[in-house]
């Protein structure tokens, strides 16, 4: 599942806002950004019922313990793809969608095939 469209055309990425040639694109890449915030989330929440332990009843300390889980598997599951144009460098433009991590790395790797392909295509010219 991806937030927004994306589209690989021949020598074009067209998202929902913008578009980008391929041969401009300078930054490709796919993150997990909330993957920090929850691993500090979930220690915090299994510190404190580490700590309270003994004053917690048992299912809420099972509760605390399965919302750390479900937090970190969340949020690895949430990913950022990125497109920063050359051009565009040092400039707030750029595209950003959001979805799955591993849906968004697939698309990722048809951006850089695409590009490769089109740079190869650029030599043999």
């Amino acid at each position: 599942m991806i937030l927004g469209t994306i589209n690989i055309k021949q020598n074009a990425v067209v998202t929902n806002k913008d578009s980008f040639l391929l041969a401009s694109l300078s930054v490709v890449s796919v993150r997990r950004p909330f993957i920090a915030p929850s691993l500090m989330l979930c220690g915090l929440l299994v510190g404190y019922a580490a700590v309270f332990a003994d004053l917690l009843y048992p299912l809420e300390i099972v509760s605390i313990l399965c919302a750390s889980t479900v937090a970190l598997f969340l949020s690895s599951q949430i990913g950022q793809l990125k497109l920063l144009s050359r051009d565009l460098r040092g400039s707030p433009l750029g595209d950003v969608l959001w979805g799955r991590y591993s849906s968004l790395q697939c698309k990722r790797e048809e951006i850089v095939s695409s590009l490769y392909a089109s740079q190869l295509g650029d030599h043999h010219e």
